[in-house]
């Protein structure tokens, strides 16, 4: 290794250890996991024991890698695990770093990489999120490792990332649509390259026997190698309405909708809607810095001359396309998470302004190679202090809330019997853990434990969805669902914000009986009101 590379390798590890100080100033390894990064440990605690069947909403992928680590351990204390994967999260997204600095080196130089990989390593969002023991580091990372290997157009590296194309949908549902993407890169960059069909054809092969296994373990489950629960309601007006659909096992499919509301509709809502939301929320994603940089490296790139002209077509392809395909998922929930592996690729059109200055300076002045290099460390330490003060926004877990949260779940399981809609202000974050945590019932988790037919607990309370635009709707169609209760926050959620409305005003909705108010608990925090749904009033006062 010569002194350059020495200084190349000494500058990525001060970055990964600038990146790293940001991640741990975020977690709590006091707290233990719930929701989605729960279900992802259950799911590992599942594979260590030996069960790899696949669970129906989310993919095996990364639970199956957090397995490896977890089966070097023996704790009945759950917070070992949580802890564990928020660690293997961080690692993992901490070495995305090196990864996209090799991604870089094709479009900059070394100096302009390391650029790259500062701006990817301080983004707070990717920062926050790593540290909650998602899917999403290890989602970016092979995707990001598959866009590399396809820019050389060699055999065995073309093989290489479909190989990694195929591991993309193991590790998320969703990730299909990356062997799209990747096909379309391929195929739009190198189609008049020599032999980029036989490329091609060989790298479908391995794809396709990376996937099948999953897809062979798929169709004996569930009848359907692609199976998914979404696929049946994907089409749905919003989430609410989605989740209503599978609830009630309703589909709503592409056709049904056409039918039911036009053609013109459809592209209105599931492609023009959802692109519009994605071009939302990447910008909103783009803060606290790329969102300068990001236009004038979307304008410079179209007259790129320091970069070679295919590998930022690569780049466009890759974005714009992955955006389209998003857009039926995303015109239905408009989740962030779902984008975040499109910023790697959004930094590098990013440092090309960057580079354009430095280099070249403005009509009226030019740098010295010493005043550029000043310029350089100049935008790295802004960049670095914008994402500090990002970051510190950031509310750390509150454990007075989160405590109270693990009350009232406790609450609900013992004294709420039957159907609850679905909170989203998190309120019963902590049901699934006190099910199956309390008794260290998660030693021996099964996966088949998220299937209905299975019997989860000896609890009678559930959650679930209704699809309603008014208070009034939720009744009428939450019947048929048993729905009895309401969970109301004192601050408007994104779903059911009507469902909050009723905390401040619940004078006016005689038919909700309240059954419980976290104020006369004593809690501090977390502003509940819980109101258990009287049919027959409502059905008079609507009669009369």
């Amino acid at each position: 290794m010569n002194l350059a590379q020495k200084h190349t390798v000494l500058c990525l590890i001060i970055i990964c250890a600038i990146s790293l100080g940001f991640k741990l100033y975020l977690v709590d390894f006091s707290i233990p996991v719930h929701s989605d990064n729960l279900a992802y440990a259950l799911n590992a605690i599942a594979h260590s024991n030996g069960d790899f069947t696949q669970p129906p909403h989310r993919g095996i992928g990364w639970s199956m890698f957090l397995s490896i680590f977890f089966s070097f351990v023996d704790s009945d204390n759950f917070l070992d695990y949580s802890n564990l994967s928020r660690i293997v999260s961080i690692s993992v997204a901490t070495s995305s770093i090196f990864l996209i600095y090799g991604v870089a080196r094709k479009f900059f130089d070394e100096r302009y990489s390391l650029v790259t990989s500062c701006l990817f390593a301080f983004l707070p969002h990717l920062n926050h999120n790593s540290i909650m023991g998602l899917s999403e580091p290890i989602f970016t990372l092979t995707i990001l490792a598959s866009f590399y290997f396809i820019l050389n157009n060699k055999l065995k590296f073309v093989a290489i990332s479909f190989i990694l194309a195929g591991l993309v949908y193991w590790i998320r549902l969703n990730g299909f649509i990356i062997f799209i993407v990747i096909s379309l890169t391929y195929l739009l960059t190198f189609k008049k390259s020599q032999n980029f069909l036989r490329n091609y054809g060989i790298g479908l092969i391995f794809f396709v026997l990376i996937l099948s296994p999953m897809l062979l373990q798929k169709y004996e489950q569930y009848g359907d190698p692609f199976y998914s629960p979404y696929q049946g309601s994907m089409f749905s007006e919003n989430y609410e309405q989605l989740v209503s659909n599978m609830t009630s096992n309703t589909d709503s499919s592409a056709l049904d909708y056409i039918q039911n509301n036009g053609i013109a509709a459809f592209f209105g809502t599931f492609l023009l809607d959802g692109f519009v939301n994605s071009l939302s929320i990447l910008a909103q994603l783009s803060f606290p810095y790329l969102f300068i940089l990001l236009p004038f490296g979307v304008l410079f790139s179209l007259r790129a001359f320091d970069q070679k002209s295919q590998y930022i077509k690569a780049n466009w392809i890759f974005i714009i396309s992955s955006i389209l395909l998003m857009s039926v998922i995303i015109s239905v929930i408009p989740e962030k998470r779902f984008l975040f592996f499109l910023m790697p690729f959004l930094v590098i059109f990013s440092v090309i302004p960057i580079q354009r200055v430095t280099e070249y300076g403005l009509n009226t002045f030019s740098f010295s190679r010493k005043q550029k290099n000043i310029f350089l460390i100049t935008v790295l330490i802004i960049v670095i202090i914008l994402s500090g003060m990002f970051t510190l926004r950031y509310e750390k877990p509150d454990h007075i809330l989160e405590n109270e949260k693990f009350d009232f779940s406790k609450f609900a399981l013992e004294n709420l019997s039957g159907n609850a809609l679905r909170d989203y202000g998190g309120s019963t974050d902590y049901v699934t853990d006190i099910i199956l945590i309390q008794n260290n019932d998660f030693r021996d988790f099964k996966i088949d434990y998220w299937t209905e037919k299975t019997e989860r607990n000896k609890y009678e309370y559930r959650e679930i969805g209704v699809y309603a635009e008014s208070i009034e709707d939720l009744i009428l169609n939450g019947e048929s669902s048993d729905l009895q209760y309401l969970i109301s926050n004192n601050q408007k959620t994104f779903y059911y914000p009507f469902v909050d409305d009723v905390y401040h005003n619940e004078k006016n909705f005689p038919y909700l009986i309240k059954v419980f108010d976290s104020e006369e608990y004593g809690y501090q925090k977390l502003k509940i009101k819980v109101f258990e749904i009287d049919y027959k009033k409502f059905h008079e006062m609507m009669s009369g």
